[in-house]
C-alpha cells in the first residue's frame, strides 16, 4: 500500500517537474522571439528543476528498471554466484550513496551557515512580507533585505533527498535479492527498445503506404 502510494507520488512529482520545465522554456522562447526580452530567473529556475528531476528520478529509475547497465558477465553466472554478485553490487551502491550523502551534508551545511542566496530567484513578495526578519535569517537563512532571495541550501536540498531515496531503493533491492524475490538489477535494454521503435516506425510506414494506395485506387 505504502509502496504503491510512493510510486504514484514519484510519478506525479516527476510529471509535474517536466511540465513546469516545459512551460518555463516555452515562455522564455516566446518572450525572446516575440517580445525581445527575457527573464533571468526562468533560466536559473529551469536548471534547478532539471537538477531536481535527475536527482529525484534516479531512485525511481532503480525501481522501474530504467537505468542502463552491462550484464554480459553476470548473466552467464550460475544462480548462486549471480546472487552474491548482485548483493555485492547493491552493497557498493549503498556505500556510494553514503559517500554522496556525507559530501552533500557537508556542502549544504556550509551553504546554510553562510546563508548564500541564489542569484535570480526570489520568494513571492506577499510571502516575504509575512516573515519575521529574525526568524527568516536565523532559521531559514532568508535575507529579507536582499528581496527575499531563495537560499542555496533550500534549492539544492534535493542532494540529500535524492541520494537518501536512492539508498533506500538499493536497500530494498538488496533485501529482495537476499530473500529470493528477484535475482538482480532490473536494467533497461537500450537495443531492444531501439528495435521496438524501428518496428513501430516500419508498421506505421506500411499502414500509411496501404492507406495511400487504397486512396489512389478510390480516386481512379
Amino acid at each position: 500500500m505504502i509502496s504503491n502510494l510512493l510510486n504514484k507520488f514519484e510519478e506525479g512529482f516527476l510529471n509535474l517537474l517536466i511540465s513546469l520545465m516545459t512551460l518555463l522554456v516555452f515562455g522564455e522562447v516566446i518572450a525572446r522571439f516575440f517580445f525581445n526580452t527575457g527573464f533571468l530567473w526562468i533560466q536559473e529556475l529551469t536548471l534547478t528543476l532539471c537538477g531536481w528531476f535527475v536527482l529525484f528520478g534516479m531512485s525511481y529509475g532503480v525501481k522501474v528498471g530504467a537505468h542502463i547497465g552491462v550484464d554480459a558477465f553476470v548473466s552467464k553466472l550460475a544462480p548462486a554466484p549471480k546472487k552474491w554478485v548482485a548483493l555485492l553490487a547493491c552493497s557498493l551502491c549503498v556505500i556510494y550513496c553514503g559517500l554522496f550523502l556525507k559530501g552533500s551534508w557537508d556542502y549544504l551545511s556550509q551553504m546554510y551557515q553562510i546563508g548564500l542566496p541564489m542569484e535570480d530567484i526570489d520568494f513571492p513578495a506577499f510571502l516575504v512580507h509575512q516573515l519575521d526578519p529574525d526568524f527568516a535569517w536565523e532559521v531559514l537563512k532568508i535575507d529579507l533585505e536582499d528581496e527575499g532571495a531563495v537560499p542555496v541550501w533550500m534549492s539544492q536540498s534535493i542532494l540529500i533527498i535524492g541520494f537518501s531515496m536512492l539508498a533506500w531503493r538499493f536497500v530494498q533491492l538488496f533485501i529482495a535479492i537476499l530473500t529470493g524475490k528477484t535475482d538482480g538489477f532490473a536494467l533497461a535494454d537500450e537495443a531492444k527498445d531501439s528495435m521496438h521503435l524501428i518496428d513501430e516506425a516500419a508498421l506505421a510506414s506500411a499502414i500509411n503506404s496501404t492507406t495511400s494506395t487504397e486512396k489512389n485506387k478510390d480516386e481512379k
